[in-house]
C-alpha cells in the first residue's frame, strides 16, 4: 500500500512539472483610444508573474503563457490607465488604451497643430469652454482680463460694442501695433473679436514665449492669441439654450457744482476779470436770481440712463464616427448708460467634420455676423476730441433740458459768459452715428494621411468684413446749425484670403523615441478697400444720410484701396527622448509686400527644451510632488504692423479751385526706404511647472527677458529734402518680467468643493535708444489747453518705460504778492494761480522745467477665482487687481481749471479766495495752467482692486417625466464690477480714451463711464 502510494505522488509530480513546462505563444496590438494608432513602447506583463514584453513599433506584442489556465494580461504605458485582459483559449489579444484624465494629458493647441500639455516646451496659457461660461461677457477677449499671467487687458472704452487692449509681457512697439495676433480656427489675423460669439468657444490658447509664437514669424512679437470653436461630438444628438438679460447703472459720476454754485463761480469770475483788467462788465447773474435757484441740471443724470442687455444662444451638437456637426444661433442686444448708444449682434455657425474614409477627414468652420453699434462720441460743439459726456460735465447746470415751450434747450446760456456748447440730451437723441459690420468667417481643410503617422494638410480660408458708417447730425442741434444738416456715408470693406498647405510627421519610433515635425507653406493676402461722401444743407431731416444727394452742398467723396501679402515657408520638430527630454527647434521665413525691396524676406528662428524631471526614477519615491518640468526657450520674433506701401514713395492729392473749376494734381508725400523692414523682438524664457499632492496644487512660473529693435521710427532729416522726417528701422525697447499663476483644489467631495485660481505678473518696460536722441514728446491732450502749450502729455525718453507722462510739477497755490516777489519767479502771475516747481533754478517756468510726472505702465497686475460647489448650488468670485499705475485725468484738467467758463466740480466751490483759503484750487480766473499745460496734481494713482464677477447658479432638478427630454437645466445671476477699491478720482481707473494708442497710455479724457450691471440667465440642455 505505501508503495502504490508513493508511485501515484511520483506520477503526479511528473504530470505536473511536464505540464508546467508546457506553454503557448499569447500575440496582439495595442492601440490608442485617442486616434486608434498602434501604441508602441507598452508593457504587457503576466499578473502575479515576471514573465513580461513590450509592444513593438507596429503596437505588435508575443507573450510565452502556460499552456493551462486563463490568467490575466495587464497592459501599462506612461500617459495612459493600465487595462486588463483576461486569457481565453485563443491565442490573440488585442487592446485599446485610454488616454490618463489627467490635467497633463489635455490637449492644448498651438500653431499649426496641437500637443500634450505634459508635452509642451514654451509658455502657454489655457483658458477652457468651461471658464468662458462662467461669466456671460459680449467680447470674448475679455475672458482673458485677470485670468492669464502676463496679460494685462484694458477696457479701452467701454462703450457698448467698444474695444480692449491687449499687451502679452509688455508693450513693445512705439509706432507699430502692440496688440497679438488673433487666430480663430486656424485663420491668422482674425482681429475683430466684436463679430465673434463668445458662446462658440471651446477653448482660448495664449502663446507668450518665441517658442510658442516664432510659428507665425513676422507676426509673433505681440504674442498670440489661439480661439477655437466648438466642433460636433460623436455620440447622441444634443441640443443646448441659453438665455439671459440683465440691467446697468453708471458705476460712479463726477460731483459737479449745482445751479447756484455756477452762478456764483461765473460772477467771481467776472468780478476778478473787471479788476485785473480794470474793466465794469456787469456780472452774469444777481443775487437775487441766484438766491431764486435751485440745484438746477444734472447734465450726468440727464444723458444716463439704465442701460439693458439681452442674449439668446441656441445651439445643436452631435453626429456619428464619420460626420460630426456644431450648429449655433446667437443674437445680443445691448442698451447703453448713455441716450442712443448701445451694440447688437447676429450670428450663424456651422463647424462640420466628415470622415470620408480612414486616410481622408474634411473639415468646414465658418461664421456669418452682422453687428451694429449706436456710437456717442462725437462732441456736441463739433470739436474732434470730447464728446456728449465731456459736454454733459462742462454744460451750466443753470440751462434746463427743455425749455417753456418743451423745446431742447438749443445751447449753454447766458454769451458770453459761458462756453458755448450745444445740448448733449438734444445731440444724443437727435443725431445718428450707426455702425454695421457684416462679416463672414470661412474655413476649409481638407486631411490626408499618406501613410501611417504621416497627414498631408490643404486648408483655404476667407475672412470677408465690411463696414457701413452712417452719420447725421440735424439741424435741430448746436451742431448741425451752422451746416444746416450733415451727412457723412461711409464703407471699408476688409478681405483676407489664405492658403495653407502642411505636412505632419507623428510617431512614437520606440519606447524612448518619438518624433513630431511639421513642415508648412502659407499664402495669405490683404485687400482693404473705402469710400465715404459727405453733404449738408439739407432742406429736410427726414431722410438722415439715407439721401445725401438732396443735400444743397456735396463734398468732394473719397475712396482708396490698398493691398499687401505675405509669403511664408515654416518648420517646426518636436522631440520627446525618454518621456521627459522634449526638445523643440522651429523656423519661420516670411516674405512681406510691406517690406523694402532690400528685405523682402525675414527669418525667425526658435529653440526651446524642457525636462520633466518628475518621471526621473529618482522621483518615484517622492509621493508629494506629482509633477515636475522645467523649461528654457529663446527665439526671435517680428512685427510687420507698418502699414502698406510704407517703403515706397507715394504721392498725395493736392486739389484746388480756380473759379469754377476744381483743379487736382498730386505731389510726393514721403521719401522712400528700400531697406525699411519689420521690427524684431529676441526674447528668452526660463519657466517651472511644478504640481503637489497628487495635482491639488500646481505651480507655473515664467522668467523672461525681451528685446525688440529696428523700431518703426520717424527720423529727422535734413528741410533741404523737402521733407522733415523718413520712417526707418532705429531705436530699441526692453521688456523683462516675472509671471506666477497657483492652481488649488482646496476641497474636493460630493458636498462640497473649492477651488482656487491665482495669478500675478510683473513687467518692466525701458526704452534703450532713440535712434541716438535722448527723448520725443509724445501723446494727446485736452482741447482746452492753451495753443501756447505744449500738447504733448508724454515722452519717450532713453532708460525710462513707455507711458511717462510729462509735465510741471505742481506746488500749490501762490498766496500773496510778497510771496511771488520773495520767489523771483519772472513769469507774469497772480496770487491765486498754480505754482509749479523751477527745476533748473532760472527763476522762469517753461519747456526746461518740465520732468517726468507718473508713469502709465503698472508695477504688477494680478487676478483671483475662487470657484465652490455646494452640491447643486455654484459661486464663482473673481477678484482682479492693478497696482501702480497712474492715470492722466484729463477730464479733471477741464473740471478744475480749463476753460474758466465752463461748469467745474464741487471742490471748485472751495477754490482760493484769498490769502490762506486753498493751497490745492486755483481761484476762478486764473489761466496759467491753460498756458502751462499738463502737471502732476491731474496725474493720479490708478491703482485698483475690483471685485469683477460674482456667479450664483443653481442646478434644477428634473422631475422624471421629463429626464428624457432635457438633460440639464440650470439657472444663474451674475454681477459685473460690484466693488472697485481705488483712490482714483474719475468715472474708473481702467480707461485709455485714445484707444490702443502706445503713446498716450492711460489717458482719461471723455471715456465712457463703466457700468455696474446685473444679470439673471438660464441654461438648458437637451
Amino acid at each position: 500500500m505505501n508503495r502504490i502510494r508513493l508511485f501515484l505522488m511520483l506520477l503526479a509530480s511528473v504530470i505536473a512539472l511536464t505540464a508546467q513546462g508546457q506553454t503557448r505563444q499569447v500575440t496582439g496590438r495595442v492601440f490608442s483610444g485617442t486616434d486608434k494608432s498602434p501604441l508602441p513602447g507598452v508593457s504587457v506583463v503576466l499578473k502575479g508573474t515576471t514573465t513580461a514584453t513590450a509592444t513593438d513599433n507596429d503596437g505588435k506584442f508575443t507573450l510565452a503563457v502556460p499552456a493551462s489556465g486563463d490568467g490575466v494580461l495587464v497592459f501599462s504605458s506612461i500617459g495612459y490607465d493600465a487595462t486588463e485582459a483576461r486569457l481565453g483559449s485563443g491565442s490573440t489579444v488585442d487592446v485599446t488604451l485610454k488616454e490618463k484624465t489627467t490635467a497633463l494629458n489635455d490637449v492644448v493647441v498651438v500653431g499649426y497643430g496641437t500637443q500634450r500639455k505634459r508635452d509642451v516646451t514654451g509658455s502657454v496659457a489655457s483658458v477652457t469652454a468651461e471658464q468662458v461660461a462662467e461669466t456671460p461677457i459680449a467680447r470674448a477677449d475679455q475672458i482673458l482680463q485677470g485670468r492669464v499671467s502676463g496679460v494685462q487687458v484694458t477696457q479701452t472704452n467701454s462703450e457698448p460694442g467698444g474695444n480692449v487692449s491687449i499687451r502679452i509681457r509688455g508693450t513693445n512697439s512705439i509706432n507699430s501695433g502692440n496688440e497679438p495676433l488673433f487666430v480663430v480656427d486656424g485663420f491668422p489675423g482674425a482681429g475683430d473679436l466684436n463679430s465673434i460669439n463668445p458662446s462658440d468657444i471651446e477653448s482660448i490658447e495664449v502663446l507668450k514665449d518665441a517658442s510658442a509664437t516664432a510659428i507665425y514669424g513676422s507676426r509673433g512679437a505681440n504674442g498670440v492669441v489661439i480661439i477655437t470653436t466648438k466642433k460636433g461630438k460623436a455620440g447622441k444628438n444634443t441640443i443646448s439654450f441659453e438665455a439671459y438679460t440683465g440691467i446697468s447703472n453708471v458705476r460712479k459720476k463726477y460731483d459737479l457744482m449745482n445751479a447756484p454754485q455756477f452762478a456764483s463761480y461765473l460772477n467771481d469770475v467776472q468780478t476778478l476779470n473787471n479788476l485785473e483788467n480794470k474793466t465794469t462788465t456787469a456780472l452774469p447773474y444777481t443775487q437775487q436770481q441766484i438766491a431764486a435757484m435751485d440745484k438746477g441740471t444734472d447734465w450726468q443724470d440727464a444723458i444716463f440712463r439704465q442701460g439693458r442687455m439681452s442674449n439668446y444662444q441656441l445651439g445643436f451638437n452631435g453626429g456619428n464616427e464619420d460626420t460630426r456637426y456644431n450648429l449655433s444661433f446667437n443674437y445680443f442686444d445691448q442698451q447703453g448708460i448713455i441716450l442712443n448708444s448701445g451694440f447688437q449682434r447676429g450670428s450663424v455657425r456651422l463647424n462640420l467634420d466628415k470622415k470620408v474614409s480612414n486616410k481622408i477627414n474634411v473639415t468646414f468652420s465658418s461664421q456669418i455676423s452682422r453687428t451694429l453699434q449706436k456710437i456717442t462720441s462725437v462732441n456736441t460743439n463739433g470739436g474732434s476730441n470730447g464728446g456728449v459726456v465731456l459736454d454733459a460735465l462742462r454744460f451750466s447746470p443753470i440751462q434746463p433740458v427743455k425749455d417753456a415751450n418743451g423745446d431742447y434747450t438749443f445751447q449753454n446760456q447766458p454769451l458770453p459768459a459761458v462756453e458755448i456748447a450745444g445740448n448733449p440730451v438734444a445731440y444724443a437723441k437727435g443725431s445718428r452715428d450707426n455702425l454695421t459690420t457684416l462679416r463672414g468667417l470661412l474655413n476649409l481643410a481638407g486631411e490626408y494621411q499618406i501613410i501611417e503617422g504621416l497627414k498631408l494638410r490643404i486648408a483655404a480660408g476667407a475672412d470677408l468684413f465690411n463696414n457701413q458708417r452712417n452719420q447725421y447730425i440735424p439741424s435741430t442741434v448746436y451742431v448741425g446749425q451752422n451746416t444746416n444738416g450733415s451727412a457723412t456715408k461711409a464703407s471699408v470693406n476688409n478681405y483676407s484670403w489664405l492658403n495653407e498647405n502642411t505636412l505632419t510627421y507623428d510617431r512614437k519610433l520606440n519606447e524612448n523615441n518619438a518624433l513630431n515635425v511639421v513642415a508648412g507653406l502659407t499664402f495669405q493676402q490683404f485687400v482693404n478697400e473705402n469710400y465715404s461722401a459727405s453733404a449738408n444743407n439739407f432742406f429736410t431731416n427726414a431722410l438722415g444720410s439715407d439721401n445725401i444727394g438732396i443735400g444743397a452742398n456735396v463734398l468732394t467723396p473719397v475712396s482708396g484701396k490698398n493691398a499687401n501679402t505675405l509669403a511664408s515657408y515654416f518648420g517646426r520638430v518636436n522631440y520627446r527622448l525618454f518621456e521627459r527630454y522634449l526638445f523643440t527647434f522651429t523656423m519661420r521665413a516670411d516674405g512681406s509686400s510691406r517690406f523694402g525691396p532690400n528685405n523682402k524676406w525675414g527669418y525667425f528662428p526658435s529653440a526651446a527644451f524642457a525636462y520633466r524631471v518628475i518621471d526621473e526614477p529618482f522621483m518615484q519615491g517622492i509621493t508629494s510632488i506629482s509633477d515636475l518640468k522645467l523649461r528654457a526657450s529663446y527665439g526671435i520674433t517680428g512685427n510687420q504692423e507698418i502699414g502698406s506701401y510704407q517703403s515706397l514713395g507715394r504721392y498725395g492729392l493736392n486739389a484746388y479751385t480756380s473759379g469754377t473749376t476744381r483743379l487736382v494734381g498730386l505731389s510726393a508725400s514721403n521719401i522712400p526706404n528700400p531697406d525699411l523692414s519689420w521690427e524684431s523682438t529676441a526674447a528668452s524664457d526660463f519657466g517651472v511647472d511644478i504640481a503637489f499632492l497628487k495635482n491639488r496644487i500646481s505651480v507655473t512660473a515664467d522668467y523672461y527677458f525681451k528685446k525688440t529693435k529696428d523700431l518703426l521710427l520717424q527720423v529727422s532729416v535734413p528741410q533741404t529734402s523737402g521733407f522733415s522726417n523718413i520712417l526707418q528701422n532705429a531705436g530699441s525697447v526692453q521688456n523683462k518680467g516675472f509671471e506666477f499663476s497657483l492652481n488649488t483644489v482646496n476641497f474636493d467631495s460630493k458636498k462640497f468643493s473649492w477651488n482656487t485660481n491665482l495669478n500675478f505678473s510683473l513687467n518692466r518696460n525701458k526704452v534703450l535708444d532713440l535712434n541716438g536722441e535722448f527723448q520725443r514728446f509724445v501723446g494727446q491732450s485736452s482741447t482746452s489747453i492753451f495753443p501756447g502749450a505744449t500738447g504733448a502729455t508724454s515722452v519717450l525718453r532713453v532708460g525710462e518705460p513707455i507711458g511717462s507722462f510729462f509735465g510741471y510739477q505742481f506746488l500749490g497755490i501762490w498766496q500773496t504778492p510778497e510771496e511771488i516777489t520773495a520767489s523771483g519767479i519772472t513769469n507774469v502771475v497772480r496770487p491765486g494761480d498754480p505754482r509749479y516747481a523751477d527745476l533748473n533754478g532760472d527763476k522762469k517756468i517753461d519747456a526746461n522745467d518740465r520732468t517726468i510726472i507718473g508713469r502709465a505702465q503698472p508695477k504688477f497686475i494680478y487676478g483671483i477665482t475662487n470657484g465652490f460647489n455646494f452640491g447643486p448650488v455654484g459661486l464663482n468670485i473673481f477678484i482682479q487687481g492693478v497696482q501702480g499705475s497712474d492715470v492722466l485725468n484729463l477730464n479733471r484738467y477741464e473740471l478744475e481749471s480749463g476753460f474758466t467758463t465752463t461748469n467745474k466740480l464741487a471742490t471748485v466751490v472751495n477754490r482760493w479766495t484769498g490769502p490762506g483759503t486753498s493751497n490745492t484750487i486755483p481761484k476762478a480766473n486764473s489761466v496759467v495752467r491753460r498756458n502751462t499745460g499738463i502737471t502732476s496734481d491731474i496725474v493720479e494713482n490708478g491703482s485698483f482692486v475690483r471685485l469683477k464677477t460674482a456667479t450664483i447658479s443653481f442646478k434644477l432638478p428634473l422631475p422624471e417625466t421629463v429626464t428624457g427630454t432635457v438633460k440639464s437645466a440650470s439657472i444663474y445671476v451674475t454681477g459685473q464690477n460690484l466693488i472697485t477699491i481705488t483712490k482714483y478720482s474719475g468715472y474708473d481707473p481702467e480707461v485709455n480714451s485714445f484707444g490702443n494708442s502706445g503713446l498716450s497710455l492711460n489717458t482719461d479724457y471723455n471715456a465712457f463711464p463703466s457700468t455696474r450691471t446685473f444679470i439673471a440667465g438660464v441654461k438648458i440642455g437637451f
